[in-house]
């Protein structure tokens, strides 16, 4: 029992600091890595809003972007990708001609993949003027510095934890952290202590 309230209160600690770090309300005690975290966020939120059109943007890691295809392939959801301006970041317009009524959710990464903060406050009006659900794929050390996502009106913060601290050993391990708001926690999979 002694170890296992250990492992308890170290679960507890760390979705207490994804929390802090994202700005939302919970987070689950992890998931494999930063792309199923990111697959898993985006069919969260297909069975949330009763939708099947998930539009992602470019600019986000294309291997996150492969293991979301790969996941939904032989389900009835629909993925569109969205453009990048001159910048290297979302094109705004693209956004607004690509979402929908029957759109559940935006993806986008920021820092995206190429480096770019991303306007997180702007992209989030626009997707909830749609009632679609914001999810934003982030990197938790810039998150130190940047305003966290659920401050700029995400509803579903994911990413890849390994920069935390873990050593690369053998090809692992990474962690997928996974954060919401009180209103999604009971649809978010994975665990959570507390």
């Amino acid at each position: 029992p002694e170890i296992s309230q250990g492992t308890l209160q170290a679960i507890y600690e760390y979705q207490t600091m994804i929390c802090e770090l994202t700005g939302m309300e919970v987070a689950n005690a992890s998931m494999y890595d930063g792309a199923t975290a990111l697959a898993e966020a985006a069919l969260m939120a297909c069975q949330a809003t009763g939708r099947n059109k998930i539009l992602i943007a470019q600019s986000v890691n294309p291997e996150y972007r492969e293991v979301l295809y790969t996941y939904v392939r032989y389900q009835e959801k629909d993925i569109i990708g969205l453009d990048m301006d001159n910048s290297g970041t979302l094109d705004l317009n693209s956004l607004e001609v690509a979402i929908t009524d029957d759109t559940a959710a935006v993806i986008v990464q920021s820092p995206n993949f190429f480096g770019i903060i991303e306007n997180l406050k702007v992209i989030g009006e626009l997707v909830h003027n749609k009632k679609a659900l914001f999810i934003v794929c982030t990197d938790p050390i810039s998150i130190g510095l940047l305003k966290a996502p659920g401050e700029l009106g995400a509803d579903i913060v994911v990413g890849e934890g390994q920069s935390l601290g873990n050593p690369m050993s053998f090809g692992g391990p990474y962690l997928g952290f996974f954060a919401t708001n009180a209103k999604l926690m009971r649809k978010m999979p994975g665990r959570v202590v507390g």
